[in-house]
């Protein structure tokens, strides 16, 4: 069973060389999302819908599905912008195109 879509976002994976992805991710790829004036990152499943990898550099549409994000999914409004974080820090940005 698919979980549902929170929202769709564009958003811009940074270059390796500023600090992104070191290599391409596929569909389904889970990074923690940062919103601005809210303390707590979330979990964010990305489903890419019109390609399979994302290559470091790219920035392409897609829909997330945030993870034990309940209490917030109300607070979510188009063109909030966030940042896409992983282990290795900020691998990119992104903006809510449309709230589901």
């Amino acid at each position: 069973m698919r979980k549902a879509i929170h929202f769709k976002a564009l958003i811009n994976y940074f270059k390796t060389e500023k600090g992104g992805l070191v290599s391409p991710v596929s569909d389904g790829f889970r990074a923690f999302i940062k919103f601005p004036f809210e303390l707590k990152s979330y979990i964010a499943v990305q489903t890419f819908n019109h390609t399979e990898l994302i290559f470091p550099g790219d920035s392409v549409s897609i829909e997330v599905t945030l993870i034990d994000a309940e209490q917030f999914l109300e607070k979510l409004y188009e063109g909030m912008d966030f940042e896409l974080i992983d282990n290795s820090g900020t691998i990119g940005a992104g903006i809510i195109t449309e709230v589901m």
